[in-house]
């Protein structure tokens, strides 16, 4: 059966404290008591603290416009806590920079105090932990970071190192930040976890589930509305809903990114529905804990593809397969006899002049590159199906390298010859898109998202 505690000391404390004016006999019948029972939660939360093997996970914010940052926490009966973590915030400390995020871990003491209430105080200097409490100037890229016109020296990132226990169920640790009152949790991992690899894990989730190179992706709910997200990759997204006006409607709201997914600081309530943790699934998307229906994904792959604001490149030396890989080299053997260049790489994107998608093969002639473009159309009958359509019409370096170089043409033909299957390794962040002939995967080509 889980184990639940919760226990509101801060009013047993208050009892306890407004009881020592009173008589004697009073303070032998309820005073003691007060303390007592305090004394038995804080004995009762170091054990759970320190029992299985003491590791936790916590996640843990400073304040509402920074993301949430995951910390390895491994407690042990001599009072000391190991403290893991990898962030930006950390190599700053290391090298200086906030260019990159870094692993380190450290050690400090620990102990459940009566403070007002129940306490988890973590009572000496950890520099990867005590670093979001301390009242310095906060660097931006070589700046002062500033809240309007007032710079934040003196105020940091306003963080805790002390937390109020709240409750106690199921393996997980509800808290709230002892100053700030940012509500938190910690939940008991294996003790066998290495802290470095798993946080190389959540590092690599920071880096990966969100790409900047898409300009929005969408929160679909139950009901099929869906909300434009932006900015994803600050951990501070802005949020509007797809129906409404993205100046006057936008709200902000952070959050955490963690080993298996993320969690907003707070719940959200978006058209009726609340929502807060998301668990990622095997294709990349994010699938709602508290519904099992609302999702945060990217557009359909085809409307990624096709996207007039994205541009798309395929390597011609090593992102092909099948056919393709025969077909390029042709290329390059009667380009160098025409005229001793080279292909460099193929794009897809669109022509906002012409209105118009398209196909451009990039020639690589000495120091020039001239584009040869191909201009097309395309039907599509699913999510991740699609047909090119290419009516023959070019640009000039179309006409003359088409017509000096005929495998251009059949590479053409055949990428347009059938429907085309699409698909991506996240269709939350699809920054590599691979068109597979439908009737023969291993004629492919890769593109890469620019």
């Amino acid at each position: 059966m889980k184990k639940v505690l919760n226990i509101s000391l801060l009013t047993l404390v208050a009892l306890s404290l407004s009881l020592s004016s009173c008589k004697n006999e009073m303070d032998d019948i309820f005073g003691d008591d007060a303390v007592i029972r305090m004394s038995e939660a804080m004995a009762e939360y170091t054990d759970i603290l320190t029992s299985n093997g003491g590791k936790w996970v916590m996640e843990y914010y400073c304040n509402p416009d920074e993301p949430g940052y995951v910390y390895l926490m491994t407690f042990k009966e001599d009072g000391t806590v190991v403290i893991s973590g990898h962030n930006k915030w950390i190599n700053y400390i290391k090298t200086n920079a906030l260019t990159a995020s870094s692993f380190g871990s450290d050690w400090s003491m620990w102990e459940v105090i009566g403070d007002n209430g129940l306490t988890l105080s973590f009572n000496t200097y950890n520099p990867y932990f005590h670093l979001f409490a301390d009242p310095y100037n906060l660097p931006n890229m070589g700046g002062a970071m500033t809240d309007g016109d007032t710079n934040q020296a003196g105020y940091g990132h306003k963080g805790d190192y002390e937390f109020n226990l709240m409750k106690y169920s199921g393996d997980t640790i509800y808290l709230t930040g002892k100053k700030y009152d940012h509500h938190m949790i910690m939940t008991r991992i294996s003790p066998t976890t290495d802290d470095e690899t798993y946080l190389n894990e959540v590092a690599y989730q920071n880096k990966n589930m969100f790409t900047s190179k898409l300009p929005y992706v969408f929160m679909v709910l139950p009901d099929g509305n869906r909300w434009v997200l932006k900015s994803a990759t600050t951990g501070n997204m802005k949020m509007y809903s797809e129906r409404e006006d993205e100046i006057t409607t936008s709200e902000f709201h952070n959050f955490i990114i963690t080993h298996d997914g993320m969690a907003f600081m707070y719940p959200v309530t978006l058209d009726g529905y609340t929502i807060q943790r998301f668990e990622q699934q095997t294709d990349g998307s994010l699938l709602s804990k508290e519904d099992g229906q609302t999702r945060i994904i990217a557009d359909p792959l085809v409307l990624c593809l096709t996207n007039t604001m994205l541009t798309w490149k395929c390597d011609a030396k090593n992102q092909l397969g099948g056919e393709y890989v025969n077909l390029v080299n042709q290329i390059n053997t009667e380009l160098k006899a025409y005229d001793k260049s080279s292909l460099s790489d193929m794009q897809i994107f669109y022509d906002s002049d012409l209105a118009k998608y398209v196909l451009a093969f990039t020639i690589k002639k000495g120091s020039a590159k001239p584009s040869a473009r191909y201009y097309f159309s395309f039907t599509s009958s699913s999510d991740t199906q699609m047909k090119l359509n290419f009516d023959g019409e070019c640009n000039t370096y179309g006409d003359r390298y088409g017509n000096a170089c005929p495998s251009i043409k059949s590479f053409i033909n055949a990428l347009s010859a059938s429907t085309v299957n699409l698909s991506a390794a996240s269709l939350l962040a699809p920054v590599a898109i691979t068109i597979a002939d439908s009737g023969n995967a291993n004629n492919y080509t890769a593109w890469s998202l620019q």
